[in-house]
């Protein structure tokens, strides 16, 4: 299925709109905070086709429909086994990078029974305390938060690689998580210091060695609290795990889901 094609499903009353490649191993796939379905679409085709990934717009974002009201990222982790209810999906892999990979600590923590494995990247296990670099972007106007990601998520080199920059232009703009904005909140109600224990699946986690965002050491405190996980540094990497470093990424996942297999892969 293209990335410009995708399927909705209903759940809880919300319009979910997803994407899928692959058949077999389930794998969820949750995107950034200022991202949608698409963060994906250079990422998810270099996983084996034994591996069904499923990458979906949250609430907000992308196709999803707007609906006001609140929520929180309790709430979006939901969604999440809700659209595996949907597509009859008993247990899976569940994946996210950044804001995704926060969503995924909470599916982890609610819904332990229907989880594989968690592959967390570039993920803290708070927004309520952000360190400098994140203060100082979410503090900006939407144009200038929009450039400090790129910034965060992008070496140099890259960043002057028209080819990527094209497929990263309607990601990031830095508004549906302005202050005030319900995506912001559920932003702010992340927060796993104390529960991280609480986490039994096996967890891989991902870090940039010079992610300003979510360094190494963020990766290293999860490390140290999940009693089953294993800790990567990508060196050279920033936040945009999926984007510059995405072939050592998807054979980072391949290589875990292979390891810790469901048995379902075709």
């Amino acid at each position: 299925m293209s990335y410009d094609e995708y399927r909705v499903a209903e759940v809880a009353g919300n319009r979910i709109p997803y994407h899928e490649t692959g058949t077999g191993e389930p794998l969820l796939i949750h995107h950034g905070a200022e991202s949608h379905k698409g963060q994906y679409a250079i990422f998810a085709p270099l996983l084996p086709p034994g591996i069904r990934a499923v990458s979906y717009d949250q609430r907000d974002v992308g196709d999803a429909e707007s609906v006001d009201a609140d929520y929180t990222i309790s709430d979006l982790a939901d969604d999440c086994v809700g659209l595996m209810d949907a597509l009859h999906i008993e247990k899976a892999h569940v994946m996210g990078i950044s804001f995704g990979g926060a969503i995924a600590l909470h599916v982890g923590l609610r819904h332990p029974g229907r989880v594989q494995s968690l592959i967390v990247g570039a993920a803290p296990d708070s927004f309520a305390r952000p360190n400098a670099y994140v203060a100082k972007m979410m503090a900006a106007p939407p144009e200038q938060r929009g450039a400090l990601m790129r910034a965060a998520s992008l070496s140099p080199e890259a960043q002057q690689d028209e080819w990527l920059l094209a497929r990263l232009a309607d990601l990031g703009r830095g508004t549906v998580t302005a202050l005030g904005s319900r995506r912001r909140a559920a932003m702010e109600s992340h927060d796993v210091r104390d529960r991280l224990a609480e986490i039994t699946a096996p967890t891989l986690l991902l870090y940039g060695e010079l992610d300003p965002i979510a360094p190494p050491e963020a990766g290293a405190d999860l490390h140290a609290q999940l009693p089953s996980s294993e800790l990567v540094v990508l060196a050279g990497a920033r936040h945009g795990l999926s984007f510059e470093f995405r072939e050592r990424t998807a054979e980072l996942v391949t290589d875990w889901i292979a390891r810790h297999g469901t048995g379902s892969a075709a």
